[in-house]
């Protein structure tokens, strides 16, 4: 059984999903993959404004080979110089995975050929890599459920460049290059092959992504490419073949189960297991070629670009200032007094809106409303009618007062759902309006009532239209069908109108034309 994903699923609205997909795609027992071994090799783009050794914009949604630049281009005469802030996040990073800072480390050439690598070479941290030795810890929660806990070891974080794209859309007969991710900075993050099932390689890589998000390192997509996975796997001790260029949680899953057995049944032959380089289409493995060791690349520190020294103050400082990391929200999150689900929990921290449930929460609190409504608006309500990458902007536009505003009136009942959810879309769509919540509210009913018959209008047109429910409604045979009306007109009426009101309106047309049911009423 295949199981396709939207590629927005992980990290996105509904995180328990991505527990529901790891336990479908599980339907081999885990303790049937015995001697599986994974690690894997993670590059991340860093979130940044300008290229790892260039000033050009890291922009992708620009026109191609729109941010380049002479070094990009690898142009004669052209020099790097590095970008502090991707050396800063990329400790960030290191510090939140407990690997062992080096305060000397350097840069190197990594030669091969390709049509989208212009200088023959990319720069990256082989031999003296700026963090290694670190480690990520894994629970249950996570997505693993052969061990209660399972640490993944780190062995190395390296910065390094990244390579332009190639573009086959425009011709089939042709092949374009697109230099604009050219030289973007990256993080590789390796790991040890510790995880022993494709649920811990998958719930390892969802984890980090979740992490790196959090921190601000990277926006950890993988349809843009900010994340792109690299598999190792090998089977009882065999040698390990790498598969490349995974992009999403259930390419993961899959790919390490159909190299499994492709092993498996290469040992059952009586075949060795070679050391290679695989594709992933998406259904099939395929080989791609033999993999390259260190030799083939023919590494060389980068003659242009003197060691990376840290002083030890900015390596303190970056531990300092590290802020609370997921497990301790979740904790939090879970814990009294707030009490959310794990679901809900992981649904603020991948959008980063945990610190706007929390300011939410206190104000509710202080108005003496359950703080927990905040959680329940934001995720199942609020979400919902954003469009993907709005989440971002609710802090600041529908501010947590602005939430609270509307929550409170519709626990007074002044204000429809509805209305609410109306208003949250008209902030967002017109961000230079910065009136208080109330006078927008106001605009609202006052458009919804400006023509007094407009609710009497729906009214009489739902029970014109559902005459035959009038008649068991008005007969006494079945009177609850009166919210079957309500729901009607709150429904025509988009939500403008008071419950209370457009239920007396119904009741008084009514009894206006059915005298039986107004002498039931008495």
């Amino acid at each position: 059984m295949r199981i396709y994903v939207r590629p927005r699923l992980f990290g996105t609205r509904n995180l328990g999903v991505f527990r529901d997909v790891i336990r479908w795609a599980s339907a081999t027992a885990e303790n049937s993959y015995d001697g599986l071994k994974c690690g894997v090799e993670i590059h991340l783009q860093l979130d940044t404004k300008t290229k790892l050794f260039s000033n050009s914009r890291t922009s992708f949604q620009a026109t191609p080979n729109e941010h380049v630049s002479y070094f990009d281009l690898a142009l004669p005469g052209s020099q790097p110089i590095l970008n502090k802030h991707a050396v800063l996040l990329a400790l960030k990073a290191a510090t939140a995975l407990n690997c062992k800072i080096h305060r000397r480390s350097m840069f190197d050439r990594k030669h091969y050929f390709y049509a989208d690598q212009p200088a023959g070479y990319q720069i990256t941290q082989y031999y003296h890599a700026i963090a290694s030795d670190g480690i990520l810890w894994l629970q249950r929660r996570d997505g693993i459920s052969s061990r209660d806990k399972l640490g993944v070891r780190i062995t190395q974080l390296q910065i390094e460049q990244d390579t332009g794209k190639s573009v086959y859309e425009i011709d089939s007969d042709k092949s374009y290059i697109d230099f604009n991710r050219t030289n973007h900075p990256l993080i590789e993050i390796v790991t040890a092959p510790d995880m022993k099932t494709p649920r811990e390689a998958a719930a390892f890589v969802h984890k980090l992504q979740i992490l790196m998000k959090h921190l601000g390192v990277s926006t950890g997509e993988f349809q843009s490419g900010a994340i792109r996975v690299d598999v190792n796997v090998s089977t009882n001790g065999g040698k390990r073949c790498e598969i490349k260029n995974l992009a999403s949680i259930n390419d993961i899953i899959y790919s390490i189960r159909a190299e499994y057995s492709r092993q498996l049944n290469q040992v059952s032959q009586g075949r060795t297991i070679e050391s290679v380089t695989l594709g992933w289409d998406g259904h099939n493995i395929s080989v791609q070629r033999d993999k390259e060791g260190s030799l083939e690349y023919r590494y060389i520190p980068d003659p242009e670009l003197p060691p990376l020294l840290l002083s030890e103050d900015i390596i303190r400082k970056t531990r300092d200032n590290q802020p609370k990391l997921p497990d301790e929200l979740i904790d939090e999150l879970t814990a009294a007094p707030h009490g959310l689900n794990l679901a809900n929990a992981q649904t603020l921290l991948s959008y980063g809106l945990v610190d706007y449930y929390y300011a939410s929460y206190k104000i509710l609190e202080e108005a003496e409303i359950k703080g927990k409504n905040a959680a329940n608006w934001i995720i199942n309500d609020i979400l919902g009618i954003v469009s993907a990458g709005e989440e971002k902007l609710l802090p600041s536009i529908v501010t947590p007062s602005r939430l609270t505003d509307l929550i409170i009136a519709q626990k007074q009942k002044t204000i429809t759902k509805i209305i609410a959810m109306n208003v949250i879309k008209y902030f967002l769509q017109n961000q230079a309006d910065h009136r208080v919540t109330a006078e927008v509210i106001d605009q609202y009913q006052l458009t919804a009532m400006a023509d007094g018959n407009i609710l009497e209008t729906i009214c009489s047109n739902v029970l014109e239209e559902h005459s035959d429910l009038v008649e068991l409604v008005v007969s006494g045979k079945k009177p609850s069908a009166i919210k079957f009306f309500l729901g009607m007109v709150m429904k025509n009426g988009m939500g403008r109108f008071n419950p209370q009101d457009s239920e007396a309106t119904l009741k008084r047309i009514l009894m206006a034309q059915h005298p039986e049911y107004a002498n039931s009423q008495k």
